[in-house]
């Protein structure tokens, strides 16, 4: 009876945590549900390169009043004729494409303006609330929260942050289980603060599908929301789709995480060449951020899209020099 007695009484402290960790979660999740809009397509081509590609449903957050939707590129790779987002409300609307991020792997949606005096309108009137990706911490509990299973209550999955500054500095990384259908949702932490917008990324490739297979080995991503709203949400507005900027040059692979950034060849007619940069070159700056390693140059590179200006300091045969030049499409192969 008494080791009975002392089992119960140690079971039951935690017992009482996973209660209290369950209306924990639940409440973080209904703190953001109200701007989870679960998108609905129709149509489109049934196959995408080897994949057959269906209509169903997918989750995006809606940022604002005015109707703009930020989800993941992934959820439109089968071109569909037809977008229904379906609100918290359960009004329905029909949207556009306004623009894809196809180097972040976002797509922007637009549909008509909220009723300024609906209860949704008023839900979402404060400001998106989101953490800065400096706040986040290795090892702190993350939630991942969609609507593409039941429109009336969210899917939910549990995890922790497990890494920032992932895919090229692109993504903050979790363990959460993270696929097909929550692309488009939100990663928030324990109190309900977003922290990410869950997308598929892959580090060799910038195809819209790549990244998804990483599912099945437990690596979610997403792109910060500092990100989503400082770096890529005012390009998308503008209606224009972003490509990831191509340079021309190559780095050490065998030493990309510890190596000097030392340039191992430069393609023949890409920017870096025509702006004069040779194998051997070491890079020390771009755009007036130090460079220490061949892994910052590559962090710092790949997030750029195509059109933009890198100004770039260098060392050759011990001499400082610079040059800058624009980036271009990523050639075709």
């Amino acid at each position: 009876m008494y080791r009975i007695a002392c089992f119960i009484f140690c079971l039951l402290p935690p017992l009482l945590l996973l209660a209290d960790d369950t209306e924990n979660i639940r409440s973080a999740a209904a703190a953001v549900s109200p701007r989870l809009v679960r998108i609905e397509t129709i149509g489109g081509h049934e196959k995408v390169g080897s994949e057959f590609a269906n209509e169903g449903t997918s989750t995006g957050i809606l940022l604002d009043k005015d109707g703009f939707v930020i989800t993941a590129a992934f959820n439109f790779l089968h071109n569909p004729s037809s977008v229904l987002l379906r609100f918290s409300d359960n009004t329905k609307k029909v949207a556009k494409i306004i623009a894809t991020d196809r180097n972040r792997m976002l797509a922007l949606l637009k549909t008509e303006p909220l009723d300024a005096a609906s209860p949704l309108a008023a839900a979402i009137t404060p400001p998106l609330n989101y953490r800065s990706k400096n706040s986040l911490k290795v090892g702190e509990r993350c939630i991942v929260v969609g609507t593409a299973l039941s429109p009336g209550e969210p899917n939910i999955a549990l995890g922790i942050i497990s890494g920032k500054d992932r895919i090229w500095g692109k993504a903050v990384q979790t363990d959460a289980a993270i696929g097909p259908n929550n692309y488009g949702g939100a990663i928030v932490d324990g109190n309900g603060q977003f922290i990410a917008l869950a997308v598929p990324l892959s580090m060799t490739s910038n195809d819209v599908a790549a990244g998804a297979e990483l599912y099945d080995a437990g690596v979610g991503l997403g792109i910060s929301l500092e990100d989503i709203f400082q770096i890529a949400l005012p390009k998308l507005k503008e209606g224009k789709d972003l490509e990831a900027g191509y340079s021309g040059f190559g780095l050490k692979d065998n030493r990309v995480f510890i190596g000097e950034a030392i340039l191992d060849g430069v393609a023949a007619g890409s920017p870096a060449e025509k702006a004069g940069l040779k194998a051997g070159d070491k890079i020390i700056s771009l755009n007036g951020q130090e460079i220490r390693s061949c892994l910052e140059l590559a962090m710092l590179i790949r997030k750029c899209y195509t059109g933009e200006k890198i100004q770039l300091k260098y060392l050759r045969d011990g001499k400082e020099m610079q040059t800058e030049f624009e980036t271009v499409p990523v050639p075709k192969k």
